[in-house]
């Protein structure tokens, strides 16, 4: 008989862990992300402070482009131990570049500083990046830039890490601040270092870039491409050329886009940073006290026999808390919402409807340039 009910006792205690691993349903199913602790990642950044421009500015100040970070969600393996959720992620990859923004225009080195969907010929300086691990403690970025000559300046790993005191969250404020502090001094660093002309040159060469993407077989000629793949310029039209001032025209209408494009996602960050900033404080819990119950159970055998109902529950009762924590970070990760309203668009007395997703809508706005450009140097009769 008492064998009888130990094998019930068993199947109870199946069951009960199967109801608590059923959690709520998200618009995307989680995913697994590699464990926490990875060798090749380095040490998390000191305390930084960021490095502000003062006294005579340096000329010219460069535009930069902050791309939309990819997500890593390809790079994730399943099996592993921890659980990343995808909304979550696709968030961050637009709340990090916005960051990072607010930290470089703070810094007074650079020029314009906008967040876009796709690296566009235009700018003197592209920063993309690539997230390979975050929650409410550890935050590692892959971070690479890359000027209009093709020059790299920074291809780096940062880590990150929060502590108790970093929440909860005040406004204007960011755990991982050191983080984006660092990139900020590493770019600067790489900007005072370079040649003074050579950096002169990169806002043509970005013009050149956009140019000849608009008219190839006029532009391309100004650009000279070397072995290691880098541009040149080989000269530069005159200032009163027709062709040169619709390019620049063409190009500030683009900024302008791009600008719209850019307050999207600023606009879109502030309305999900209090949600966000909630979430990864509940993470960080987690993550701290899945680590505790780990070198606690290290450290002591359970205390009841083995295959006894008590030992059972203390398992189980160690697994649900866990399981609740995981429930809430699923309710918090509802929140996001990435979807954008349509924008419009008005050129020469037509409206032109640009829908989907900010990426779809860059690229569909390209297009269009590249037709005005076409429809008014080589009209048709």
């Amino acid at each position: 008989m008492r064998g009888r009910w130990i094998g019930v006792l068993m199947c109870l205690c199946a069951a009960l862990l199967s109801a608590c691993s059923s959690v709520p349903s998200s618009r995307s199913a989680p995913v697994t992300r590699p464990a926490a602790a990875d060798a090749s990642w380095p040490d998390p950044v000191a305390v930084t402070e960021l490095k502000r421009a003062g006294g005579a500015m340096e000329h010219p100040l460069l535009d930069v482009a902050v791309l939309v970070f990819d997500t890593g969600l390809d790079t994730v393996q399943q099996g592993d131990v921890d659980t990343v959720f995808a909304e979550v992620r696709k968030a961050e990859s637009l709340f990090i570049p916005v960051q990072l923004r607010r930290t470089l225009e703070e810094s007074g080195h650079w020029g314009v500083v906008r967040v876009v969907p796709e690296r566009p010929d235009s700018t003197a300086l592209s920063v993309s990046g690539k997230i390979l691990h975050a929650d409410g403690r550890d935050l590692v970025l892959s971070v690479t830039a890359v000027d209009a000559a093709g020059r790299e300046w920074l291809s780096r790993i940062y880590r990150g890490r929060t502590s108790a005191t970093d929440y909860p969250v005040d406004d204007g404020r960011d755990p991982f601040a050191s983080v984006y502090n660092q990139i900020a001094n590493d770019l600067q660093a790489v900007r005072s270092g370079s040649d003074a002309a050579t950096i002169a040159t990169l806002p043509d060469i970005a013009l050149m870039r956009f140019a000849e993407r608009l008219a190839p077989a006029v532009f391309s000629d100004y650009l000279e491409r070397t072995e290691s793949g880098r541009l040149a310029l080989t000269g530069f039209p005159a200032e009163g050329d027709s062709m040169l001032q619709r390019v620049r025209r063409l190009q500030r209408q683009e900024n302008l886009f791009i600008d719209t494009v850019d307050e999207q996602y600023r606009v879109l960050v502030e309305e999900f940073a209090p949600t966000y900033h909630l979430w990864r404080e509940y993470s960080r819990e987690l993550v701290v006290y899945e680590e505790d119950y780990v070198a606690r159970a290290s450290q002591r055998e359970i205390q009841s026999r083995r295959g006894t109902f008590s030992a059972m529950q203390q398992t189980y009762n160690t697994f649900r808390r866990a399981k609740v924590h995981e429930q809430d970070l699923y309710e918090l990760a509802t929140g996001f919402d990435n979807e954008v309203t349509a924008t419009v668009v008005d050129v020469d007395d037509r409206i032109f409807r640009l829908q989907g997703s900010l990426r779809e809508q860059f690229a569909e706005w390209r297009s269009l340039l590249e037709r005005i450009f076409a429809l008014e140097t080589y009209p048709t009769p």
